[in-house]
């Protein structure tokens, strides 16, 4: 009779810096020199989260959240059958700092095969590439939507300057310092970022959109930085984060990426205010890519989001007359950490 094989329970990190993921090479044994994704055994009485918090500590020194779950691929070695369960990773401190490596690399997300990667770890490649064919994708969104701000942003101006936003900032300066640093993210025609500058507030702006930049810029009198989301790399620097109606328009995937960087722009308690149409819908609508919220999947989707507590949701109306029937939910979170 056959002897049945010892099986291996392990987790592994894909751990993602924007369109790149950080691969490990083995220093040791039969696979010497063969690339892998960091990670180790799950210990009795571990979550697999906590299990990859863990190794990657141990074996890179570095903090890190671990996100949404990628897949787990079965592979039998000749002395083992091997189960790894493998998941999207961030750093959130320190730096990745190799102790039981040999050597490490950040690969492009769309060219991963220049090295030589472990039989396993090869499933977990072609996983990847399935989902970064739905990435393009949501890259083409993304454009699509910046497409219709260019092309929009005076009648986007028109339909939104005059809106009475007056009681939602009030909500939201009440938790924050006096005197605060604010970054309006995604500021559109710099509607807020003025009113914030006319309380005397010291104001950053950006948004993604040029031709919104330099109206925003002219309605302020600020240097507006023409950026996307994902590109905010201030650390610690922000009291509060306003993001009225603009994050929105990102994937679940870009949307987490996005809260991550927000996170680090904060400064330790600092809050982010974001807005968000009410409903279930993610897709294109009107030209425009929107991901929805109801309160329910908004606290699912949270539960990845790392050091970024929320403490207080509601509800509120369309300001804008015309549309009265639509509903946003409107959240308050504050950095722990």
């Amino acid at each position: 009779m056959e002897k049945r094989k010892k099986s291996i329970r392990v987790v592994a990190a894909v751990i993602r810096k924007g369109d790149k993921v950080f691969a490990t090479q083995r220093g040791y044994g039969n696979y010497k020199d063969w690339w892998e994704f960091p990670g180790g055994k799950v210990e009795e009485g571990e979550t697999p989260g906590q299990a990859l918090v863990r190794e990657i500590r141990e074996e890179l020194t570095a903090d890190i959240s671990v996100g949404e779950y990628l897949t787990t691929v079965e592979y039998d070695y000749p002395e083992f059958h091997l189960s790894m369960a493998c998941y999207w990773c961030s750093v959130n401190d320190g730096h990745l700092v190799l102790l039981e490596h040999e050597a490490a690399a950040w690969l492009p997300l769309n060219d991963l095969r220049q090295v030589k990667w472990l039989p396993a770890d090869v499933l977990v490649i072609e996983e990847i590439e399935k989902l970064c064919s739905g990435d393009q994708a949501a890259a083409d969104k993304t454009a699509g939507t910046l497409r219709y701000y260019e092309d929009h942003a005076d009648s986007f101006i028109d339909s939104t300057i005059d809106v009475n936003m007056e009681e939602l900032r009030s909500r939201f300066l009440s938790v924050l310092p006096a005197g605060a640093r604010i970054l309006d993210l995604g500021c559109g025609s710099g509607r807020d970022a003025k009113a914030f500058l006319e309380q005397g507030l010291w104001v950053d702006a950006a948004d993604g959109s040029k031709k919104l930049c330099e109206k925003a810029s002219a309605l302020t009198g600020l240097p507006v930085k023409n950026m996307l989301f994902h590109e905010l790399d201030a650390e610690g620097i922000y009291d509060g984060i306003w993001a009225c109606a603009s994050i929105l328009h990102l994937s679940k995937p870009e949307l987490s990426e996005a809260l991550t960087k927000i996170r680090t722009a904060l400064k330790p308690n600092g809050v982010l205010y974001a807005s968000f149409k009410y409903g279930t819908h993610e897709g294109v609508r009107n030209g425009r890519y929107f991901t929805d919220f109801t309160e329910e999947t908004l606290q699912e989707f949270w539960k990845i989001i790392p050091h970024l507590e929320i403490f207080e949701t509601w509800i509120t109306q369309d300001m804008r007359p015309d549309r009265k029937e639509e509903r946003w939910i409107n959240l308050l979170a504050r950095r722990v950490r």
